[in-house]
């Protein structure tokens, strides 16, 4: 008797034994299989990077988009109902505006009628009453040449003073052998047209300017047009609406650093809405640091996105972090793409639909920061709130390590962030605009590739910042540049740099 309880007991806790490993493998089985899924995930998403299409349009069988392609038959077809549409009445959206095209030359051509059609039949000459005007675009091909300067030197003729001598011309760069207009072509060549310099270097052989020393004199640049850098900077600190962004930039020779080493190039855009401003600045590292003092002094809110190196400029209680509700979307964008059947990630990408076609339809009416606001309080402060309701109900129903639970975690860490737009109709509901200004350093960067010293990353930023600052206050940038560096020498005051900004300047 007293054996067989023994073995009872023996095969009761060889049981729990294997109880507790099956319990063991179906954890490690669990975890196994989440890791499985997140390295799937990642494989799929560098698929689609590398061959796929990186659009994040979403596109709902559900709720489908209507082929503006297809025959009028299909079209009705297709239209559906969105459930819980936000409506919005009928509207007429404005002619889009013409270019300002004041700044360019133009030419006066005059075309005469005949002879014969200028006698009227009662024998009288016609006279001209008015013109039919016809404005037709016109390309002049660039042409390199040499402008030979002779100072003229005086004397008396019979030597009886000393001789004078013209005083040379003054210039942004008095030491080089190239004019304004030369160099304002290098600059929006290479930085607004993308062309590398090894391209500018053949098309210029006429007048033998080498690479190395373009390179040259776009570094030396950058220090007479600092004071207009400053006063732009000033002109961001002094708003209370910015934001701010940032992109790798490879630097080669950096004391210290690995060739390498990937360094950050910032984007900052700001100033009041008739005087944009868009600027860059380069960092190596200690980027907290850097973000905190390139914005010191600046109160207000920043569009900016959840990472780490805008930590320290947050601590300050003086500035507010307004989200990007597109990296949010993000998130759950890739989670969809990746989805087999339809779950709670294509239910996320229907709320942020319908806060975007609120954001469309007030930029397609050209709304006011005021009418933003009361249109975003009335129709998108419900659907943030559901949204809200939604998060709660089902985050605890997600896994936190897997691609949707990350999506859950960073939405909810960040929700008063992300709903900062509603509160004042000046913001945006997330930060593109700043990361299209980033676009053309990145397609430019596909042709440069690099800088080779510090000093040149700081040119880049520069040279930048002035082309897209003119360009966002509809300026030629070709034109603006040329004008600056002829002023630039007559420079003695503040008051003559402030005559020189994009919002300022006359260009004739």
């Amino acid at each position: 008797m007293q054996e067989s309880i023994q073995k009872i007991e023996a095969l009761q806790v060889e049981n729990n034994n294997l109880k507790q490993q099956q319990h063991h493998l179906e954890k490690s089985l669990e975890q196994y299989q989440q890791a499985y899924e997140r390295l799937q995930q990642q494989v799929n998403e560098l698929l689609r990077h590398r061959f796929g299409q990186r659009s994040e349009r979403d596109l709902d069988p559900n709720h489908p988009q209507i082929d503006f392609l297809a025959d009028e038959k299909t079209r009705k077809k297709a239209t559906v109902p969105l459930e819980n549409e936000v409506e919005v009445p009928a509207h007429k959206r404005r002619k889009k505006q013409k270019n300002n095209t004041s700044q360019y030359p133009r030419v006066i051509e005059i075309i005469p009628v005949d002879e014969a059609d200028k006698i009227c039949s009662c024998g009288n000459e016609k006279t001209v009453i008015r013109y039919e005007t016809k404005e037709l675009f016109d390309y002049v091909p660039a042409i390199h040449r040499i402008i030979e300067q002779r100072r003229e030197v005086v004397a008396c003729a019979k030597g009886c003073c000393s001789i004078q001598t013209a005083p040379a011309p003054l210039q942004v760069l008095p030491k080089i052998k190239a004019t304004e207009s030369l160099l304002a072509h290098i600059v929006v060549s290479k930085f607004h047209h993308r062309q590398p310099l090894y391209h500018l270097e053949k098309y210029a052989q006429a007048v033998d300017v080498s690479r190395e020393t373009m390179s040259r004199w776009l570094i030396w640049l950058t220090s007479p047009l600092q004071p207009i850098f400053n006063l732009m900077k000033d002109s961001v600190i002094e708003y209370d609406i910015s934001s701010i962004d940032a992109t790798t930039l490879q630097v080669l020779k950096e004391p210290g650093r690995r060739a390498q080493t990937k360094s950050y190039l910032y984007c900052l855009r700001g100033g009041l809405p008739d005087r944009p401003v868009i600027l860059y600045g380069y960092n190596a590292g200690k980027h907290q640091a850097f973000v905190d003092n390139w914005l010191e002094g600046f109160q207000g809110k920043v569009h900016m996105d959840a990472d780490s190196f805008f930590d320290t400029l947050l601590l300050d209680p003086q500035v507010e972090a307004s989200y990007c509700n597109a990296h949010a979307r993000r998130y759950f964008e890739k989670v969809k793409k990746q989805a087999k059947k339809q779950g709670l990630a294509h239910e996320a990408l229907r709320f942020y639909k319908k806060l975007y076609k609120i954001e469309r339809y007030a930029k397609d009416n050209n709304f006011t920061s005021n009418q933003r606001y009361e249109l975003r309080q009335k129709e998108s402060q419900p659907i943030i709130e559901q949204f809200k309701i939604w998060f709660d109900e089902y985050m605890p129903l997600v896994l936190p390590q897997s691609p949707l639970g990350k999506a859950f975690n960073y939405a909810i860490k960040y929700w008063d962030g992300l709903c900062q737009f509603l509160d004042d109709g000046r913001l945006e509901i997330d930060n593109n605009l700043t990361e299209q200004e980033i676009k053309p350093v990145v397609i430019a960067r596909k042709n440069f590739m690099f800088a080779n010293s510090v000093e040149g990353a700081h040119a880049i930023c520069m040279h930048m910042s002035l082309i897209r600052s003119a360009l966002a206050n509809g300026l030629d940038p070709y034109q603006y540049y040329v004008a600056v560096l002829k002023k630039i020498p007559h420079c003695n005051t503040a008051e003559d740099y402030e005559k020189l900004l994009p919002w300022n300047i006359k260009l004739q």
